[in-house]
């Protein structure tokens, strides 16, 4: 009875704190997050990221009973599934946790997801849509009851490593004695991994719910925390502490039992955070029953005082956990996502834990806007809308995944910080395992780690937020960068959002100055990253405005001029006003642009493969060449001259019988047979996506039948793509190219491709290569182009695919001020041109019709 007594004495019972106005509001509908739940099911998987690097945060979350989703942000607080969702749905997966990561540091988070069977890891192809490379990754073997995926570069050589932890195997196989074995996978740089769980000595057999990467001692590597679910037998929460290289490759000690970190509970979510501001990092899990808060003492070892702190919350069963400052005062909250009471008979609200500041918190229930009394089991925190103020995405078992925004920036003045940290060099990419430590002016420090994969199931933003409360500068601020290196930095300025790349050269470092102290207004996080998703839009839209000032220059206003008093004036402002010129001092990248073009899907197309020096240059002479006509009269070039911005400048194109080149050429000998179009620039068709050609679309890719073209079955077989098919269609026309019956050629020879019909294709091609292989020099350049095909297997086949090599090597650019914007040069383009693209993909509304990738 009196250790009873002495033990409720020393418990701390918080009081309800009431809170006017609410903090969290719940958008989901009006931003358009609706029908995230199939069925009843677990709802903890839920992941931030920016994964078309737009500078607004996207995120996926998972359905056991049906498909998972990705949500795209459109910059302006709403939500939309983008086309590319369906290759990540994995409508037959049991799924559980999700996190993206950008395991091959190329710039553009992946995605894991963790499934009940296989797992699945998802490749980003650069913004364009997710490819499935679990296998190739070497992923394939672990088929356990995973639940969460976290990240971390355990051996700080640049890859992350990844950590994936496995519940049991119930109820497929009943209730055995231990659970399934978790799996630690070494990247080996070059997008597999390989299986080290060995290193952590067979203690890896508990029912695993989430692992942490953090370094809780200090040293400068990353240790590994786990969190056990004694569902099967008390096996305990382990802690690896890293001791370095050796030991078959690297070395791990379990210390959790004289660290006092082996808790033996019901163990599900984890939060890891420095809430009492000593700079070490301490633990908050959740159980079935009491929660566990154990305060790193800074020696080692770990005490349990989730009483004395007032978060244990004796009744709850919960599931997700979260630390984040959510009213920018300085010190770390915790939120608790409670599934449902001890008794299975109470309202299951999820308390929101103000940090008092002083090892103590106060539960704040009505008025959080976030209690939520439904059964929830996730929870993730990201700053979704750059405001400063962090918000959270919640899964309720009944209702699916909830978006709730913190509405305090409208109601408090405290300040804030924002970093976000791109590795380079010896880092990852994702910066994973760096710390940033701040200084306020009252003398309190805070620390922040990044982390990917603490949580249940869920990947919280990789940004590192801090509330600064009345503070408006920084006097102190410090990176230690997984590789060891310090960076200090004084009198850094409030209210922003900064991207600070890993300084592997000065020009890395001037980025850092001009970021932390150039930098004025808040800016989307990742701002000049998002720059790399439309360089395709110059690309076309400087065709349509040169093209557009030749015909300006080379003969009346006519129809042009309608032109460009109309779209083409928008677009003057973006692309080519001034003779491209730039202003005289930088600029960060305009944030309502960036959202116009994440409404309007436009990202940086990818530019296929370059094909081999000796296509090329059998594609070349092709090009250039007349002996594809019938009369030997006009070739490739004429129509699509360089000069001409790779057009003819004609309202209607003169083909064969005529001369000179673009608004120059004319008819001779009183032809007077006009090609009812005129040619299309060939511009940038070495970029994936253009695959639909001549101004009627008859020649396209497609997805289910390759290639369609007006030859149907006549096309030949071994086209590469359908530039190359296109070039087959040119040659037989007789306006184009072909010539008509009785012409003869500028030899006065017989055109014997003029006596086919038009829809004699293969005869066609076949006298074109009949002419092209009398010449020696040609049968070299095939020959040295297709080293595998004998002459008399050769067809024109092989003549469009060198063409179409040509033209996508030679006529692809994406280096114009546009695309330098793009890429990050923020003084490429001057405030007239940027309002042009503002009035193109905003007001004028250009972009209801041009938008995408290719604007089309």
């Amino acid at each position: 009875l009196l250790l009873l007594t002495m033990t409720a004495c020393q418990r701390n019972v918080p009081t309800e704190t009431a809170v006017t106005p609410t903090i969290f509001a719940n958008i989901s509908r009006q931003a358009g997050i609706t029908h995230t739940r199939s069925g009843n099911g677990r709802a903890i998987g839920q992941a931030w990221g920016d994964y078309n690097q737009d500078g607004w945060l996207d995120f996926y979350v998972t359905d056991t009973a049906g498909p998972n989703t990705l949500f795209r942000s459109s910059g302006d607080g709403t939500f939309s599934r983008p086309p590319i969702a369906d290759t990540v749905a994995l409508p037959q997966a049991y799924s559980g946790g999700a996190s993206f990561a950008d395991y091959d540091n190329d710039g553009w988070p992946d995605l894991f997801v963790a499934n009940w069977g296989q797992n699945t890891l998802f490749h980003n192809d650069k913004g364009q849509g997710f490819t499935d490379v679990t296998a190739q990754a070497g992923l394939a073997a672990d088929e356990a009851n995973s639940q969460t995926a976290s990240w971390g570069d355990y051996d700080n050589d640049g890859w992350l490593d990844l950590y994936v932890a496995n519940w049991s195997c119930y109820p497929q196989c009943g209730r055995p004695s231990q659970g399934e074995s978790d799996r630690l996978y070494h990247n080996n740089g070059d997008g597999t991994f390989t299986d080290v769980t060995h290193l952590l000595n067979g203690q890896t057999y508990g029912a695993g719910f989430v692992a942490t990467f953090t370094d809780y001692d200090n040293d400068g590597d990353l240790d590994i925390y786990l969190v056990n679910d004694e569902f099967l037998f008390p096996i305990g929460n382990k802690l690896w502490r890293n001791d370095g290289p050796g030991c078959d490759g690297h070395c791990f000690t379990e210390i959790s039992a004289q660290a006092g970190a082996n808790t033996k509970v019901m163990g599900m979510g984890l939060a890891t955070a420095d809430y009492d501001n000593d700079t070490d990092f301490d633990f908050y899990f959740s159980n079935a029953g009491p929660m566990t808060l154990l305060q790193n003492q800074g020696n080692g070892t770990f005490t349990d005082v989730a009483a004395q702190a007032g978060v244990d919350v004796p009744n709850g069963i919960a599931w997700g956990t979260a630390a984040f400052d959510y009213d920018n005062d300085g010190w770390q909250d915790l939120y608790l996502a409670v599934m449902t009471t001890a008794n299975h008979k109470g309202l299951a609200a999820n308390p929101l834990f103000h940090n008092n500041g002083d090892g103590t918190f106060s539960r704040i229930l009505s008025g959080s806007g976030a209690a939520d009394v439904g059964p929830t089991m996730g929870v993730a925190t990201a700053d979704f809308d750059n405001d400063g103020w962090v918000d959270l995405l919640i899964g309720n078992k009944d209702d699916g995944y909830s978006l709730l925004r913190n509405q305090l920036g409208d109601q408090l003045e405290n300040h804030w910080l924002t970093v976000r940290l791109v590795g380079g060099g010896p880092v990852n990419r994702d910066a994973v395992g760096a710390k940033v430590t701040v200084t306020m002016p009252n003398g309190v420090t805070q620390v922040r780690e990044v982390q990917n994969g603490s949580s249940l199931g869920a990947g919280n933003d990789l940004a590192l937020h801090f509330g600064l409360g009345t503070a408006v500068t920084i006097p102190t601020l410090t990176i230690t960068w997984p590789d060891g290196r310090s960076q200090h930095f004084t009198n850094v300025p409030a209210d922003r959002q900064i991207t600070l790349p890993y300084p592997i050269d000065p020009a890395a470092e001037a980025a850092q100055r001009e970021a932390l102290y150039n930098n004025t207004e808040p800016v989307p996080a990742n701002a000049a990253a998002f720059g790399r998703n439309l360089a395709l839009a110059l690309g076309l839209m400087a065709v349509i405005v040169l093209l557009a000032r030749l015909r300006l220059a080379w003969q009346p206003v006519h129809v042009t001029a309608v032109l460009l008093s109309g779209v083409a004036a928008l677009l003057i402002g973006i692309v080519w006003v001034g003779n491209n010129a730039r202003p005289a001092t930088a600029q960060p990248a305009d944030r309502e642009l960036a959202a116009l073009l994440s409404q309007a899907n436009v990202t940086l197309p990818e530019r296929l493969p370059s094909p081999n020096a000796a296509k090329v240059a059998l594609g070349e002479a092709l090009f250039w060449d007349p002996i594809l006509s019938g009369n030997k009269d006009i070739a490739c070039a004429t129509c699509h001259h360089p000069l001409a911005a790779t057009g003819d400048g004609l309202s209607l194109s003169i083909g064969t019988g005529g001369v000179g080149i673009g608004t120059e050429r004319v008819m001779v000998n009183g032809r007077q047979l006009l090609i009812p179009r005129n040619a299309t620039p060939i511009y940038n068709l070495a970029l994936a996506g253009m695959d639909t050609l001549f101004w009627d679309g008859r020649v396209q890719g497609t997805a289910t039948s390759g290639i369609d073209t007006p030859a149907n079955d006549d096309l030949p077989f071994g086209l590469d793509n359908a530039i190359a098919a296109q070039a087959m269609f040119p040659v037989t026309s007789r306006e184009e190219m072909r010539g008509h019956r009785g012409d003869r050629d500028i030899f006065g020879e017989r055109n014997e491709l003029a006596s086919f019909s038009s829809h004699q294709w293969p005869q066609i091609w076949d006298g074109i290569m009949s002419r092209v292989l009398e010449i020696p020099a040609y049968r070299q350049l095939f020959q040295a182009a297709y080293p595998d095909v004998p002459l008399d297997k050769l067809g024109f086949e092989h003549a469009a695919n060198a063409i179409a090599a040509y033209q996508m090597e030679t006529f692809t650019f994406l280096d114009s001020p546009w695309d330098l914007y793009l890429q990050g040069d923020a003084a490429a383009l001057s405030a007239e041109q940027l309002a042009g693209a503002k009035l193109f993909f905003g007001k004028a509304g250009c972009a209801r019709c041009h938008n995408g990738p290719l604007l089309s």
